[in-house]
C-alpha cells in the first residue's frame, strides 16, 4: 500500500513540478508568415511558391498564440538552394526578423522555417513546435531597350523608357550625335513605373536644358547587374520623332 503511494506522489510531482502547481493544457504554437512592401507601398504578405523581384526585404513573423505561463524562444533558420546545394544564409532569434534576398534565377530557391522551444514557468513543463516552412524565389534578371520614342506631348509615347526586371543596380546615360552627353542617372535617382512583373526606368522626356531636342538620333549606354549576376552593358540608338504623321503629310 505505501509502495503505491509513493508512485501515486512521485506522478503527481512529475506533473505538477516542483511548485505544486499544476501544467495547463495548451501550449504555444505559431504560424510563419513573411510580408513585403511591393512597388505599391503595400505589404504584401509572401506566397509559398511565389516569384519576387529583387532584390526582397521580407519581415518574418511568428505570430504565436498560447503563450501566456510560457517563456518561448525563436529560432528562424533562413536557407538557399542553389543546383540542389544547401546553404544556411542566417539564423535568427526574434519572434519578428527582417532579412534581404537578393540572388534570383531558375536554379535558386528560398526556404525559410521557425522553430520554438518552450518552457512553463510554473512547472518546468517544456516542449517545442515548428511553423509552416516559407519557401519562394526570386526572378531572374532582363533589360530591354527600345530604339524609338515621340515626346511630342500627345499622351502616347512621350518618354523613353528602359523595360527591366529583378535589377540590383541601373545606371544610364544618354548623348547625341556628336558624344556630348544630354542625360544620365540611375536607380536610386530615376523615376520608375511597374507593369506586371518588370520595372520600367524613365530615362529621358526628351528635353536637354529645358528645351524640347531636335528630331533625330541619339544613343544610349545601360550598365546594370542583375538578381543571377549577370552584368549588362548595352548600347543602342534612340530615334527622337516629334512630329505627327498629321504634320509629316503637310
Amino acid at each position: 500500500m505505501k509502495r503505491y503511494i509513493a508512485l501515486a506522489s512521485l506522478f503527481l510531482f512529475v506533473l505538477c513540478g516542483a511548485s505544486g502547481q499544476v501544467a495547463p493544457d495548451w501550449y504555444p504554437t505559431v504560424t510563419s508568415s513573411g510580408v513585403f512592401v511591393n512597388h505599391d507601398g503595400e505589404e504584401e504578405e509572401i506566397e509559398v511558391g511565389g516569384s519576387y523581384d529583387a532584390p526582397l526585404t521580407v519581415t518574418f513573423m511568428a505570430n504565436p498564440v498560447d503563450t501566456a505561463e510560457y517563456e518561448v524562444l525563436y529560432e528562424w533558420d533562413i536557407r538557399q538552394v542553389k543546383n540542389g546545394t544547401d546553404r544556411l544564409l542566417a539564423k535568427r532569434n526574434e519572434e519578428i526578423t527582417t532579412f534581404t534576398f537578393t540572388e534570383g534565377g531558375t536554379d535558386v530557391t528560398y526556404r525559410v522555417t521557425l522553430t520554438i522551444t518552450y518552457r512553463h514557468r510554473a512547472t518546468g513543463t517544456e516542449g517545442e513546435g515548428e511553423g509552416e516552412p516559407i519557401t519562394f524565389s526570386l526572378r531572374g534578371s532582363s533589360v530591354h531597350l527600345y530604339n524609338a520614342f515621340s515626346p511630342n506631348g500627345d499622351g502616347t509615347n512621350d518618354l523613353f523608357r528602359v523595360k527591366t526586371q529583378s535589377l540590383l543596380s541601373f545606371r544610364m546615360k544618354i548623348f547625341n550625335r556628336w558624344g556630348q552627353e544630354i542625360v544620365s542617372g540611375d536607380h536610386n535617382t530615376l523615376s520608375a513605373v511597374y507593369e506586371g512583373d518588370y520595372t520600367y526606368y524613365i530615362c529621358w522626356d526628351g528635353t536637354y536644358h529645358g528645351s524640347k531636342v531636335e528630331d533625330g538620333v541619339y544613343f544610349i549606354l545601360v550598365e546594370a547587374e542583375g538578381s543571377d549576376g549577370i552584368k549588362y552593358v548595352r548600347r543602342g540608338d534612340i530615334n527622337v520623332l516629334t512630329r505627327s504623321r498629321k504634320e509629316e503629310k503637310e
